[in-house]
């Protein structure tokens, strides 16, 4: 069954999930699957771990915040009703039991109590980090969400903790994290080649620690205001500090190591996804360098957009070879987006000269002049936000971003009033636990006020 986001969600919210089993919730089974093996070490682990994430921030739920977003334009059958919020009911219990089950919550939980159990703190550390990122992301996606007694067994049927609960909770793991990495005697035998993106180096997995804890309190900025952007402020000051920080999704031209948009898009959905005219416009409009390193032009030579649900008799332009590659590796968190976060938080403080410094800083690196001296206030803010929309190309955090700020002014899909602000519960996951009573409400705590 699909459904359309404008008519379904309102007033009894968003109906989306799959027919299954959610238990992964309850704690991991790791001997139950003949394909699995009975025990996994900390390096098979973390490697799972670390895969999975990045096919959770690739896969239909990063491709489907891009479509909303208007970064990408769905154009061809699903995609282009993606592109008007028709969703199906079981189009995103994948990224669920991604976050929650093997590769996720479940191996992540286990990785810890293994690494604690012979003293190692850093290996354990570095597991939290990734905890908090997966949390973080189905806090983002559902708001309330299962955490407190999620892959608990003594818990069958684990409660939906506050979206704001969640947050806290997160900002307390990461801190754990930070401490954990970083003892003097951490012990044990911490991550090496095995750690895909760092190769084990606690340096940066601590400024990313600080990174996504500066996400999180810009999460929470437009119900808790100049707080929690101090609380932004300060974790960005020690979060990625150079590009050579970034944590980019491992990626190889082996097949099974390739990009999730060349193994979906060049091979058997050619045309689905494409250049979005929100983004593609603006990038004309400024000639912006980075419209090339996005995007192709179409058979005619030009570079053509599409809005959201539009026909493929467009003919908009395709992905970049670039961002098809087989080998191109996805920026996740970079030291860009922890200077934007700055540049924001410096704003809403009233700290215009900080602002415009670390947002010249991410413009010059992208090729672009400094954005004036002249340039404060509310136009510094959309100056900002339009630079991390672009920047943050194919990352869900543009979701949140635009959530909190309305900024770049998007226009919905025709016959719709709003763009999608959350996604409803999976209906297998509603089904295995009754502690979800239904598809939830229409927004999360985080966004109390709608973007028009």
């Amino acid at each position: 069954m699909r459904k359309h986001f404008a008519t379904a969600v309102i007033g009894l919210g968003a109906s989306l999930g799959i027919i299954g089993c959610g238990d992964f919730l309850t704690g991991p089974k790791l001997s139950d699957n003949p394909n699995r093996p009975v025990a996994a070490t900390n390096a098979n682990l973390l490697v799972a771990s670390q895969t999975n994430l990045a096919g959770v921030i690739e896969g239909h739920l990063g491709r489907t915040i891009c479509i909303w977003n208007q970064q990408c334009a769905g154009t061809r059958l699903q995609y282009a009703s993606l592109g008007q919020y028709i969703v199906g009911d079981d189009d995103y219990f994948i990224a669920w039991s991604q976050i929650y089950g093997p590769g996720g919550l479940v191996d992540l939980r286990l990785l810890q109590r293994q690494a604690l159990a012979t003293g190692d703190s850093a290996y354990a550390g570095v597991a939290k980090v990734l905890e908090a990122w997966y949390i973080g992301l189905a806090a983002d996606a559902w708001g309330d969400i299962p955490y407190s007694q999620a892959v608990d067994s003594t818990f069958p049927t684990p409660v939906l903790d506050p979206q704001d609960q969640v947050y806290a909770a997160l900002q307390v793991k990461l801190d754990e994290a930070i401490a954990s990495m970083n003892a003097s005697n951490p012990g044990g035998s911490p991550p090496g080649i095995e750690d895909l993106v760092y190769g084990g180096d606690l340096t940066k997995w601590t400024a990313l620690a600080y990174t996504l804890k500066a996400r999180y309190y810009l999460h929470t900025a437009e119900r808790l205001g100049a707080p929690a952007y101090a609380g932004a402020l300060a974790a960005a000051t020690s979060g990625i500090a150079d590009t050579s920080g970034d944590y980019l999704a491992f990626h190889s031209a082996a097949s099974i190591q390739s990009n999730n948009l060349y193994s979906q898009f060049t091979t058997q959905w050619q045309d689905y996804l494409s250049a979005g005219k929100a983004l593609l416009d603006l990038l004309q409009s400024t000639a912006d360098p980075r419209l090339s390193l996005y995007f192709d032009p179409n058979a005619s030579g030009a570079f053509v957009g599409a809005d959201p649900g539009e026909d493929i008799g467009v003919s908009p332009s395709p992905l970049s070879a670039i961002r098809l590659d087989p080998s191109f590796l996805q920026p996740l968190a970079t030291w860009a987006e922890n200077l934007l976060i700055i540049a924001e938080a410096a704003n809403q403080a009233g700290d215009d000269l900080t602002a415009r410094a670390n947002l010249d800083a991410v413009r010059a690196d992208a090729g672009l002049g400094p954005v004036g001296g002249g340039v404060s206030g509310a136009a510094l803010l959309q100056a900002i936000m339009t630079e991390k929309y672009i920047r943050l190309f194919q990352n869900p955090e543009t979701w949140s971003d635009y959530r909190r700020t309305c900024l770049p002014a998007l226009v919905p899909a025709p016959g719709s009033t709003f763009i999608p602000a959350r996604l409803g519960y999976p209906l297998s996951e509603r089904n295995a636990n009754t502690s979800i009573a239904d598809p939830g409400p229409l927004q999360n705590w985080n966004d109390p006020n709608p973007c028009p």
